[in-house]
């Protein structure tokens, strides 16, 4: 069903990139408690849903000769990301706030759509080379 709403995996990831700052954003400006619950949990489920869309899209575009390795780096870079924005983070909490800490979760997770954009780009230049080759081979196969 998702796949007829969206021709290619980036636009989803992007628009998931999207939609976690715009709930960011909402839980730094919410005041209630069962307000802020619920955005966390659509947050939770918005990342819960992107990962498998996240995995296939890298799988889908290294070659499974150095797939292991780049996965790898993947995980390393992530969790390295978590080691550094986390305490920041909650050292935001502990000066400003709950509020303004969400703020800026939500102005990081801003940063990363321009990689979303790039590489929503460059999926689509791949797809369009696959397609020029694919109408050139049927072209020798009915020319034969």
């Amino acid at each position: 069903m998702i796949g007829k709403l969206f021709r290619r995996r980036t636009s989803l990831l992007l628009l998931a990139a999207i939609g976690a700052v715009i709930v960011l954003l909402l839980m730094g400006l919410a005041s209630g408690f069962w307000a802020v619950l619920i955005l966390l949990t659509v947050w939770a489920v918005l990342s819960a849903a992107t990962g498998p869309i996240r995995q296939a899209y890298l799988n889908e575009r290294i070659p499974s000769a150095q797939r292991a390795t780049v996965l790898s780096s993947d995980n390393v870079l992530a969790s390295g990301g978590g080691v550094v924005f986390q305490p920041t983070l909650g050292k935001a909490a502990d000066v400003w706030g709950y509020g303004p800490s969400y703020l800026v979760g939500a102005v990081v997770q801003l940063l990363a759509l321009p990689f979303f954009l790039l590489a929503g780009r460059a999926s689509s230049e791949v797809q369009d080379d696959e397609q020029v080759i694919a109408e050139h081979n049927e072209t020798l196969v009915v020319s034969r």
